[in-house]
């Protein structure tokens, strides 16, 4: 008995046995194509069902060849975002999309999709099923998300650079009154004996002077490149630098901001300047997740963690993030944030600063809706 794939064909008839020989041998070598193709490809039909897959597909995807079979494509293309459409009519060249996937752990993939409708031309053109062909671009988003921080930081610098120009003219104009008004007062209250009158007033106004210089400076200081120096420092120190630049910023407009630094943490190595930008952030984040209508607080607190290590966590009750949101948080292009998370790239800055002083950035959500984001840093040796 012959073999399912065998066709006999009578002897006297030795032309169109070579000719289906010539067929069957253009089939399997066009199948060994397919198998052998490095993109991922998926055939299905117009009832829905999908009929091919190659091996590059069940590699790509980690599906067996049948569950591949015993599946609807509707099942596979709902795996996708953004979703996809299965192209309609004779467009030219199909569908063409970049889409990514996650696998069972939450790890992300892209594709670069091409959807082609099969058709039938020896049958007038008829719609026989549809073709996918998907190639593996995560090394190419990583790569585009990497130069995105990096024109993002050189954008940064420029933009501080000018900053700091601006700053120092300023600086210069504020600082000569200030210079006046601290050096009259001083005389004033030189001349004004203990008990008079006037003499509170005096005071006031050299304390308020010497607290506008001393923010002028802290400003200019801020604007100026971080030097690429790393030392022993107290976490506190920074944090207490960061609070002086935008706490005043944060009561202003009428978050309650809380503060709990322990006073008896383990020294770190690290970058002060570094550390400052980062606490800013990480505020600034926290204030703009809570500018509606509704009263808010803002708390950034210090403490030891196991293993020797400094943590610091600045939560908020603004806007809450949602499970999807905390999965993609440190995405460089993370543009569609939710309310209140700033451009979408202040989050990937703070998570490289983290990461060239050895520690961790995580981001997490009470049930209460106070969004948490922890720093971890280890203690110095």
């Amino acid at each position: 008995m012959p073999e399912p794939h065998q066709i006999l064909i009578a002897d006297d008839n030795p032309e169109l046995q070579r000719a289906i020989e010539r067929s069957l041998e253009q089939i399997r070598y066009q199948a060994l194509l397919l198998n052998n193709v490095r993109d991922a490809v998926v055939v299905w039909n117009v009832e829905g069902r999908i009929t091919y897959v190659n091996p590059a597909a069940q590699a790509l995807f980690g599906w067996s060849k049948e569950k591949w079979l015993a599946m609807p494509v509707e099942t596979y293309l709902q795996m996708f975002t953004p979703a996809v459409r299965i192209p309609h009519g004779e467009g030219a060249g199909g569908l063409k999309i970049e889409r990514y996937f996650k696998t069972s752990g939450d790890q992300v993939t892209w594709v670069s999709s091409h959807i082609y409708a099969l058709r039938d031309y020896g049958a007038g053109g008829r719609l026989i099923g549809h073709m996918d062909v998907c190639r593996n671009i995560t090394e190419n988003k990583q790569m585009e998300a990497q130069v995105q921080v990096a024109q993002t930081r050189l954008i940064h610098a420029a933009r501080l650079a000018a900053i700091a120009e601006l700053a120092s003219g300023v600086a210069h104009h504020v600082n000569n009154p200030l210079t006046t008004i601290i050096a009259e007062s001083q005389i004033l209250l030189h001349s004004l004996p203990q008990g008079h009158p006037g003499r509170d007033s005096a005071e006031a106004i050299e304390q308020a002077g010497w607290r506008v210089q001393k923010a002028v400076q802290q400003l200019l200081d801020f604007s100026l490149p971080a030097p690429n120096m790393v030392e022993s420092l107290h976490i506190n120190e920074t944090i207490t630098s960061a609070l002086a630049l935008v706490g005043d910023f944060i009561d202003a407009s009428g978050v309650i901001l809380q503060v709990d630094l322990d006073e008896h943490l383990p020294r770190v190595r690290g970058n002060p300047r570094q550390l400052i930008d980062l606490w800013v952030n990480l505020l600034m984040l926290a204030h703009w997740s809570a500018t509606d209508e509704r009263q808010h607080a803002i708390s950034i607190c210090s403490s030891a963690a196991l293993g020797r290590k400094v943590r610091v966590e600045v939560s908020n009750d603004g806007e809450p993030l949602s499970p999807g949101d905390l999965g993609s948080l440190y995405e460089a292009n993370f543009m569609q944030t939710p309310r209140g998370r700033g451009t979408g790239v202040e989050l990937a800055l703070c998570q490289e600063i983290v990461r060239q002083h050895r520690g961790q950035i995580c981001a997490e959500s009470s049930p209460n809706g106070v969004t948490i984001l922890r720093v971890t840093l280890p203690a110095e040796v």
